[in-house]
């Protein structure tokens, strides 16, 4: 499909869309433009020689298509719930012929996450603050990867006022299932950052580095940092 006519009229027939697209020099889809998103950058910046990435909630491909175009990636496997994203994100993947991006339908609330192998590292942009419990997350990851990159919201401090497991957070009200930027549950639990730098700590990434931490982020505070087993500066010096 080489025609922009009729590319723009496939972009229609399945919109709305969230996600931005560059194709031949034109924007479609939404107005996301995922492939010049800073944790992109942010990622590869902290883990410049990752081949194998698993990425959560790649929503219709734009992360996870930025995360194929660094020429050392060799393969995303890109994880998405709700099959609406996996068909948007198949579609463009048709259009930009990408080879890398394996695309899998699942529920990340129930995903064994272990049958999918081992990864350099994980990449979870957006996605653990849409968890129930995401405490339960983050040892399966620790099973699967040595290295995890994570974009969240977390809770402030002084209204971290609930504890469940030993956690500190408080509850959020999802949109449902029908919200496509919401989790699949009704409900979700925002970690403190404290809470969840324990909970990293806990699973095996003994090193842990805050790239940045957003108080003015108008939906709460939101957190991005990279966590590692191993240690960074000597990661950096046998990168060398």
């Amino acid at each position: 499909m080489n025609d922009l006519a009729d590319i723009k009229a496939e972009f229609e027939k399945r919109k709305p869309w969230i996600t931005q697209f560059h194709i031949e020099g034109e924007k479609f889809g939404g107005n996301f433009d995922a492939m010049n998103d800073a944790r992109i950058k942010q990622f590869f910046e902290i883990f410049p020689n990752v081949k194998t990435v698993v990425e959560l909630g790649s929503l219709e491909g734009g992360h996870s298509f930025a995360l194929a175009q660094s020429p050392q990636i060799e393969k995303v496997t890109a994880i998405e719930s709700r099959e609406i994203n996996i068909e948007r994100a198949k579609f463009v993947q048709s259009i930009l012929d990408d080879k890398k991006v394996e695309f899998v339908q699942a529920d990340i609330e129930k995903l064994d996450f272990q049958k999918l192998g081992r990864f350099d590292a994980v990449f979870c942009s957006g996605l653990l603050y849409h968890l129930p419990r995401p405490w339960e997350l983050i040892p399966k990851l620790s099973a699967i990867s040595p290295n995890i990159f994570i974009w969240t919201q977390v809770s402030e401090e002084a209204k971290a006022k609930k504890m469940r497991e030993g956690w500190r957070g408080k509850f959020y009200r999802e949109g449902g299932i029908l919200d496509p930027l919401s989790g699949m549950s009704k409900k979700s639990f925002w970690l403190s950052l404290g809470s969840l730098i324990n909970l990293l700590t806990t699973n095996g990434y003994r090193e842990i580095k805050i790239i940045e931490n957003n108080l003015s982020h108008p939906n709460g505070t939101a957190v991005t940092l990279a966590a590692t087993f191993h240690n960074f500066k000597l990661m950096q010096e046998l990168e060398k």
